[in-house]
């Protein structure tokens, strides 16, 4: 990797060389006691880059610098105190990975009316010349990793995607602006949706996750204090308040764990936005079922049992499916979570169904009908009616069992509707838990199920060690640590201290794929067109 870096920046290892100088330098100048109070605060490195911009900017840019390198270096300390415990990335540190050192800068490009979109070409110079490789149809900010030598076109990537792209002077006249710093939620490549700005991410069905939401809070609510009352004691299973009770703990349970569910990393794998194509892995197969597969979109080698979302645009290691009443991937971080949620729901939905049973049986035993069947008496108070009172004020006559039914379904209908909708939902969560128990037992993912990759023995499950310990793993196992940031509000700061290099054209080789990375792309491309129809639950 340093070979490579040295063959794409020829001017690195003399800016090495004086950095390591100046570090020595400043480390004297520290223990002499001989540096500036506002300088104090800074780290090493940082203060050369503050030096280095100051000799060469004006008394404006160098406060703003100043303000910038400050305030990333006090972000900085508050991360590394909050992410000791949990081990996470800062966002400065994913945008600027040490795995992926072509990164020179940042570059914005915004989407207007009159420039909705910007096109990546495969050559720098003419719009026209050498075709488009691809399309940016929103605002964002991207990597460069070099210009052309007019200084007027650079090398963009989203992914695995590179292509040339014009430079702007403002943001609207169009082109790409090199951004100084910019938030982390507008460098996602992902079809995520962040709240709170960027403390919480969604995935690309938050419409349909606040959707289950208000589906959920609205159908509790009508139960607890509009179908409930009108249930009598003495229940099937429980009293009134016991349901109560039961109902509200179940509600938490569901809406806490669909949270839960929603909003946690499901294990994705970080995209390398780079022209350069990744290393062939060597410590397993490549391709088949459970191999490692190059995805061409995040330009990664995905380990195996892992599997690119078209709804969210990402890799997700351990991939189940995606679910679109979840809004998210389920995946490796998330699958637990997901597993505890339809345990509260299916639950949730089997009492509201069968106490809405009850209501219309206790309606049943307590309609009477007159000789016009099409109007129905029924008491005003049937809910303080007990079983054991006659009606003697009524002159009944025989009636069958049809048009009794028929009366109370009329006499209630609301519950007779809610009853029904709760029904199919529990026979269909229901179903899907029973699923999902099944899958755990033999250590599968639903994506794997669908596929069929076990069936008939063609190829052995590694991961799977048994009932009992497959449970253990699943529930048990720490989970793997996040590769994203804890959250994306934090702000990145470009380094702007170094000028911007050509991008070699005698490396113009290495932004093409070889042959086998070719071979490979195709074949996980024909894969991904069997699959596509499969890919959600």
């Amino acid at each position: 990797m340093n070979t490579l870096y040295s063959t794409f920046f020829p001017n690195s290892s003399m800016k090495s060389s004086m950095r390591n100088e100046n570090d020595s330098n400043m480390k004297q100048i520290m223990e002499e006691g001989t540096i500036d109070s506002k300088l104090a605060d800074l780290s090493v490195k940082e203060r050369t880059d503050f030096e280095s911009t100051s000799n060469n900017a004006d008394e404006d840019l160098l406060l703003e610098t100043s303000k910038l390198l400050q305030h990333r270096d006090n972000e900085k300390i508050e991360d590394d105190e909050e992410e000791e415990g949990n081990n996470r990335i800062s966002v400065q540190e994913y945008f600027f990975p040490e795995v992926n050192p072509t990164i020179q800068r940042y570059y914005r490009f915004t989407a207007s009316p009159t420039s909705p979109f910007a096109a990546l070409h495969k050559r720098p110079g003419s719009i026209d010349a050498g075709g488009v490789t691809g399309l940016l149809r929103r605002s964002a900010v991207l990597p460069s990793h070099g210009t052309d030598r007019s200084g007027d076109w650079i090398l963009v990537s989203v992914g695995g995607r590179s292509g040339w792209a014009r430079k702007g002077r403002t943001m609207t006249t169009g082109g790409f602006v090199m951004a100084r710093q910019f938030q982390g939620t507008e460098g996602w490549m992902g079809n995520h949706i962040f709240l709170l700005n960027g403390r919480i991410m969604l995935g690309s069905d938050a419409p349909l996750f606040f959707f289950t939401n208000s589906l959920l809070v609205c159908g509790v609510l009508l139960y607890l204090f509009i179908f409930l009352p009108k249930l009598e004691d003495p229940s099937w299973l429980m009293t009134v308040h016991q349901n109560f009770v039961i109902t509200v703990t179940l509600f938490v349970i569901s809406m806490s764990t669909l949270w839960i569910s929603a909003t946690t990393d499901p294990g994705i794998l970080p995209a390398v936005s780079t022209p350069i194509k990744p290393t062939v892995p060597t410590d397993g197969t490549i391709g088949g079922p459970l191999g490692y597969r190059y995805c061409s979109t995040c330009n990664i080698f995905r380990p195996p049992r892992s599997k690119h979302c078209n709804s969210c645009n990402v890799c997700v290691s351990k991939f189940d499916h995606h679910c679109p009443w979840v809004g998210n991937c389920i995946g490796e971080r998330n699958h637990r979570f997901f597993f505890m949620f339809l345990i509260g729901i299916s639950v949730l939905t089997i009492i509201t169904s069968m106490s809405s049973l009850q209501i219309l049986l206790q309606a049943y035993r307590k309609t009477a009908v007159v000789e016009d069947p099409l109007t129905p008496i029924i008491p005003s108070s049937i809910h303080n009616i007990t079983t054991s009172h006659s009606i003697p004020f009524m002159h009944v006559d025989t009636q069958t069992y049809v048009e009794r039914l028929w009366a109370s379904v009329l006499s209630m209908p609301m519950v007779m509707l809610f009853g029904c909708f709760t029904l199919l939902c529990a026979w269909s969560l229901t179903s899907l838990l029973i699923f999902h128990g099944m899958i755990i037992s033999v250590a599968q993912t639903t994506n794997e199920r669908v596929r069929n990759i076990y069936q008939y023995g063609r190829v052995q499950n590694t991961e799977d060690h048994g009932c009992f310990q497959n449970w253990k793993c699943a529930f048990c196992n720490e989970r793997p640590r996040s590769l994203l940031p804890s959250d994306f509000t934090d702000i990145v700061v470009c380094d702007h201290s170094y000028p911007e290099t050509l991008w070699k054209s005698e490396s113009s080789a290495s932004i093409s794929e070889s042959g086998e990375l070719r071979a490979m792309q195709r074949l996980e491309e024909e894969e991904e067109v069997n699959e596509e129809d499969e890919e959600q639950e």
